[in-house]
């Protein structure tokens, strides 16, 4: 089951530039759909109850670095679980540098400096 997270009032600031989504032999996943390759980027998710880490993969490689402000498209959360451990995997349609925003400032979206 595919769960899609409102994302309204989200702040999402890049922590770590997007990777290859490889499986245990190291060789890069691709979408079952396309056939693009799958990549994973680590943001910081915050609103006004805190912030949290989330990983989501996109097909193909978002262009954007390290503590970038960005626009997560259609961010859908899937449960699972395999032997005993869960969790939820991530994934989005797209993930966007914020227009206006530069890499390294979040002023723009947290009030920050206001």
């Amino acid at each position: 089951m595919q769960l899609e997270i409102k994302t309204e009032g989200v702040d999402f600031v890049v922590s770590r530039a997007p990777l290859p989504k490889n499986d245990n032999d190291g060789r890069q996943k691709t979408d079952r759909e396309t056939g693009a390759p799958l990549c994973v980027t680590e943001l910081v998710a915050m609103d006004e109850t805190g912030a949290e880490v989330i990983k989501v993969t996109t097909s193909g490689e978002p262009r954007v670095a390290k503590r970038q402000l960005v626009t997560v498209v259609r961010l859908v959360a899937t449960p699972w679980v395999i032997d005993g451990r869960g969790g939820v995997a991530f994934r989005a349609d797209g993930i966007v540098p914020v227009p206006g925003a530069s890499a390294g400032s979040t002023k723009a979206a947290t009030g920050a400096g206001s």
